[in-house]
């Protein structure tokens, strides 16, 4: 129990609290602090591992048993996110954190849900759904890595700009609208896993829904970064890079 009380009380101001965290963000966290005892022993870049090898064996799974309920395999993805959570949580309880660990960590963020996607994507595939529409969804495949290429891209240059500069370019847009828009997308389309967990509606239906609303905030994204580069790049000299 002591155990559950030193890592609840570093995230308790925060959770269920819109402002910092959204609503499965929360729960995934939740769930991390009830599984500490039980990973806290694990380095946290191994942990990552975990979380990434979860969904390489679903997608094997799948592939494999083409029987298979979707809500088993939704299992190990949802597994997935709690270690995702987890990880940083060791790390930071136990002083490990490192901007290695990071980097591994948002790499394998983007495989799981890439994953996920392609398991989604073959579901519908295989169900021939009557609003299939392929484009819309390798689309939504393709621009899931892109919209994080271009954050990291966009995040690098400001941070370069300021070094050399000596500018204050946030490297990470927020603002009240930009942070809830975000945040209500997560929720919506983790609220489709685990709904697809609980087949509380069609399995088909909450996949469309799925990829609409992944869509939906990657061209989100998207389109934010690229009016911030038009807006705080145009305007800066890049003589240094071009001299060297």
């Amino acid at each position: 129990m002591n155990e559950y009380l030193k890592v609840y009380k570093l995230y308790n101001k925060t959770l269920f609290n819109y402002k910092d965290h959204s609503l499965f963000e929360s729960v995934y966290r939740i769930l991390a602090i009830i599984i500490y005892p039980m990973v806290k022993f694990i380095k946290p870049n191994f942990i990552s591992f975990l979380s990434l090898f979860l969904s390489f064996i679903a997608i094997y799974i799948y592939s494999s048993f083409s029987d298979l309920k979707l809500n088993i395999l939704i299992i190990f993805f949802i597994v997935s996110f709690i270690l995702d959570f987890s990880d940083g949580m060791v790390a930071r309880i136990k002083n490990k954190s490192s901007f290695n660990g990071r980097f591994i960590d948002g790499l394998f963020d983007i495989i799981v849900i890439g994953v996920l996607h392609i398991i989604f994507l073959n579901e519908l595939l295989k169900n021939n759904s009557n609003n299939f529409n392929l484009n819309f969804y390798l689309i939504s495949i393709l621009i899931l890595p892109v919209q994080h290429l271009i954050l990291d891209r966009y995040s690098a240059l400001a941070r370069w700009i300021n070094e050399i500069k000596n500018k204050k370019i946030v490297p990470y847009y927020k603002n009240n609208f930009d942070t809830v828009t975000r945040k209500i997308l997560y929720d919506l389309q983790h609220l489709c896993l685990w709904s697809l967990f609980f087949n509380l509606l069609n399995n088909l239906i909450l996949i469309e829904l799925f990829f609409l609303f992944s869509a939906i905030a990657s061209t989100f994204s998207i389109i934010i970064y690229f009016s911030l580069s038009k807006r705080n790049f145009s305007s800066t000299e890049n003589q240094k890079d071009n001299d060297e």
